[in-house]
């Protein structure tokens, strides 16, 4: 029997952290890798904050100046390649990076790959918005990023929208750049278990970013023409105008590492009409897909990597970005209207998403690049 090739898997994050996001892309990661590589666990690597860098940033911020990113500090970088060289097992043929901004002070002494959602000048850009940090210290992180991913034999993004967005920034050559995917972190449904009704829902953790007043905007103005309809939000917790709102209910924040609220969530996902994920704050949002999965369809903005996740018309909705309440009503009101087409919707939806979407497809994607690499 041929031996698995060994490698490291170094990440800034536990592999029991899996209620979504990037943690949850973490753990499938790991979980679909291991399928075809004898991994080491090299985790979690995250040192404290630099208090010193922190102080200064917000000293700076106090004066009127720029603060800085002081998670990235010079001094947390290298805490950081001086944690993962103690930890990692040099008698492997690869390391392999969850993310790759952490781990830019780190020189690998072997061929190295990463799995990266977004590569640091784009999260700055889609999350903090650069009026607000010092530009030289931007470009530090950004140029040290730019070096080590052109040191990768692969870099692996979950989306064709991320990769772009990181050669563009880095002027990196295409050559050793893949588009792996991503799946949803939720146990897959044997079937579309919807049985009628007109619940939407949204799930965000971050209600403003996330689109969260356009989505209530937007539900208010289906309800005028359909009484009937409901919005269930999950997450972080609405203000209370929202929640004083008829038709509408907060589920709370559900957690997938607790067994019962894991099971809320899947019977939430079961009986939804449709996801509303109007967001204006994002890359590849996994929700999506753990909607698809149970033939949910949904309604989000043409940015981002998004519509590689939604065609629109043929797995769901796609509106103007950034969306308005209008334009999300809109599509809102047409999946109400059609039910042969919604239902049309449904069937592709999940079947989109299996056939495209999951960690297993992940992994081997993954594998067939690497495996000749290091064979």
């Amino acid at each position: 029997m041929k031996t698995a090739p060994r490698a490291n898997y170094i990440t800034n994050l536990s592999l029991t952290e899996t209620s979504g996001g990037w943690s949850g892309f973490n753990a499938a990661i790991h979980s679909s890798l291991a399928r075809h590589f004898a991994l080491n666990y090299v985790g979690p690597v995250a040192p404290p904050p630099d208090f010193v860098a922190k102080v200064r940033s917000k000293l700076w911020r106090l004066s009127g100046r720029r603060g800085s990113f002081q998670f990235f500090s010079e001094r947390r970088l290298h805490r950081i390649a001086h944690q993962v060289e103690r930890l990692a097992d040099r008698d492997v043929a690869m390391d392999f990076f969850h993310g790759c901004t952490p781990w830019v002070s780190f020189a690998p002494r072997v061929p190295y790959a990463c799995y990266v959602d977004v590569c640091f000048a784009t999260y700055v850009a889609v999350y903090h918005g650069q009026t607000r940090l010092d530009p030289a210290d931007l470009r530090r992180i950004e140029a040290m990023e730019a070096a080590w991913l052109r040191g990768a034999v692969r870099v692996f993004f979950s989306s064709s929208w991320a990769l772009e967005e990181a050669a563009r920034a880095y002027d990196l050559d295409r050559g050793t750049l893949r588009v792996a995917g991503l799946g949803g972190h939720i146990p897959i449904p044997a079937a579309d278990a919807y049985a009628g009704g007109r619940e939407f829902l949204f799930i965000a953790l971050d209600f403003v970013g996330k689109g969260g007043p356009v989505c209530v905007d937007a539900f208010k103005r289906v309800q005028r023409q359909i009484p009937e309809a409901r919005l269930r939000i999950l997450g972080e917790e609405p203000p209370e105008l929202v929640l004083a709102l008829p038709g509408v209910s907060y589920e709370g924040r559900l957690e997938k590492t607790v067994p019962a609220e894991l099971q809320r969530l899947q019977a939430v996902l079961a009986s939804a009409f449709a996801l509303v994920h109007p967001t204006i704050k994002d890359a590849t949002p996994q929700v999506i897909i753990e909607a698809q999965y149970h033939g949910c369809p949904v309604i989000a903005p043409a940015s981002f990597g998004i519509p590689e996740m939604v065609v629109d018309g043929e797995t769901g909705c796609l509106t103007a970005a950034p969306p308005t309440a209008c334009d999300v009503a809109e599509r809102m009101l047409w999946l109400c209207e059609h039910p042969e087409e919604y239902s049309r919707l449904r069937v592709a939806s999940r079947a989109g998403a299996l056939e495209r979407f999951t960690w297993e497809q992940v992994g081997d994607r993954i594998a067939a690049e690497l495996a000749p690499l290091i064979a």
